[in-house]
């Protein structure tokens, strides 16, 4: 009968532990859906993408961090001078 109580006793703590990750998670998906409808928002009337970028750097670094990534890879290379031999005669 100890260890049944004991069973149960563990399981009921582990199911509240999970079912609180749970509900941070999903706070934490609300803040950011939240954060991203304004920025979709914000593209569809006109606002500046990099206004918009900044914006959710500020409110969240890391969530479109992947976007940033992948923008910093696909830029081209810059441009430099490359010095035009000299003449030689």
């Amino acid at each position: 009968m100890a260890d049944r109580s004991e069973l149960q006793g563990s399981l009921l703590g582990a199911i509240t532990r999970r079912m609180k990750e749970i509900s941070d998670t999903q706070h934490e998906l609300a803040r950011q859906q939240r954060i991203l409808s304004k920025a979709a928002t914000q593209l569809r009337t006109g606002q500046g993408g990099q206004t918009v970028l900044a914006e959710i750097r500020e409110q969240d670094a890391g969530l479109m961090r992947d976007y940033c990534d992948l923008q910093i890879t696909l830029s081209p290379a810059p441009l430099r001078t490359v010095p035009k031999a000299a003449a030689t005669a």
